[in-house]
């Protein structure tokens, strides 16, 4: 008995914690912005991926906390970095970190600029971890 209740609490607890009611509220409380990414150029060209965590409201992105994006892309693609941290904002003392990464493009089709984001917001109740994902389609002639 003991053990069937523990497996049904271990079951639960993700459920649970899908109904934090603030997590509910960090998860609407910024968006991702991408606009201004050179979404198309010629092979040899150079572009740029924007990406941009923008609060909404009384937020702000935790600036001591673990900023991390690991950036990657399809193989016609060749990003300048591959990890952004607060230090690599463009004002990396801004309420939602902006940043800018220049790549090449290197063979012709529809390839993908990519982030995984982990990152806090915050409000004055409540800070909360967040993660998402983002690709960005470029397309290169």
């Amino acid at each position: 008995m003991r053990t069937a209740v523990l497996a049904l609490a271990l079951f639960l607890a993700p459920a649970a914690r899908a109904a934090d009611p603030a997590a509910e509220e960090a998860a609407r409380s910024y968006r991702i912005d991408t606009a201004g990414t050179t979404a198309s150029l010629a092979v040899g060209g150079r572009g740029t991926f924007r990406l941009a965590i923008v609060p909404i409201g009384k937020t702000h992105v935790h600036p001591q906390a673990p900023l991390r994006i690991a950036l990657g892309s399809t193989s016609g693609l060749a990003l300048a970095k591959a990890e952004l941290r607060h230090q690599d904002a463009v004002d990396p003392a801004a309420e939602g970190p902006r940043f800018e990464v220049p790549f090449t493009a290197s063979a012709a089709g529809a390839q993908e600029a990519r982030a995984k984001l982990d990152f806090f917001i915050c409000s004055d109740q409540w800070c909360v971890k967040q993660t998402r994902d983002v690709t960005v389609p470029v397309v290169v002639k």
